[in-house]
């Protein structure tokens, strides 16, 4: 994400320029530098665009999770088989086909990871 306004100024605003006199001439070189890395953090977060912000995320959460992030909180009675429409390679008849007339119940599962992984996106986003 690109870095927020230094605090006392709104987004997009920056702070008034301190005068030739208050800096050395190291110290205005220093500061510059400084500008120059946060501008080339944000002109890099552009090129990478938000799909790339949010694939991070993504990645970030799968690796402190592990593969808890797709609990879809839906407990599995019994079939370990997938459904006939759940591959993108299944042909247009198998997709036709009635899936199990008795699908199992849907029980409500813990949603502290999603509220959190989107509390994150929250973040991220702003």
């Amino acid at each position: 994400l690109p870095s927020a306004a230094p605090e006392g100024f709104p987004r997009g605003s920056l702070p008034p320029a301190p005068s030739s006199a208050d800096l050395s001439p190291p110290a205005m070189a220093e500061e510059l530098s400084e500008l120059l890395r946060e501008f080339e953090e944000v002109m890099e977060d552009f090129d990478r665009g938000p799909a790339c912000r949010y694939e991070q995320h993504l990645e970030e959460l799968k690796r402190k999770a592990g593969h808890s992030v797709y609990d879809s909180g839906i407990e599995e009675l019994g079939s370990t088989s997938t459904s006939p429409g759940s591959s993108l390679n299944s042909s247009e008849e198998h997709l036709n086909t009635p899936t199990d007339p008795d699908p199992p119940r849907a029980k409500l599962g813990d949603t502290q990871e999603l509220e959190e992984f989107i509390a994150d996106l929250d973040k991220a986003l702003e």
